[in-house]
């Protein structure tokens, strides 16, 4: 007898990286730019070409999970601090740390992660 009520399981995608390997693509969990998680919906990275912060909002889009979108762009660390600061996401001073430690510019922090 057929139940016709049930649905077979989604089939995973193949493109889709393995959870492990660091992804390009800014709206991936595993975004390789990634510099600090904020709290579990805001983080910051830096762009594939080191230009610009980015704060980022994580969006649930379905059951099978959700991306991370770009709300806010920056190029200086003070502006990404000010920023941080107004959406209450520095309240752990350990956050507020990692955005101090930053070099002033995006340009100065794309030079360090090239020199070894």
């Amino acid at each position: 007898m057929t139940n016709i009520g049930t649905h077979p399981m989604p089939v995973q995608k193949r493109a889709v990286a393995h959870a492990s390997t660091p992804s390009r693509r800014e709206r991936d969990e595993t975004y390789r730019g990634v510099i600090v998680v904020l709290s579990d919906r805001y983080r910051v990275i830096i762009d594939e070409k080191g230009d610009q912060f980015i704060l980022q909002k994580h969006y649930v889009e379905n059951l099978h999970g959700g991306v991370w979108r770009s709300i806010s762009y920056v190029v200086s660390r003070d502006k990404l601090i000010e920023l941080s600061a107004s959406l209450g996401l520095l309240s752990e001073p350990c956050k507020r740390a990692v955005l101090e430690r930053l070099p002033s510019t995006t340009c100065e922090y794309a030079l360090k992660q090239v020199r070894p």
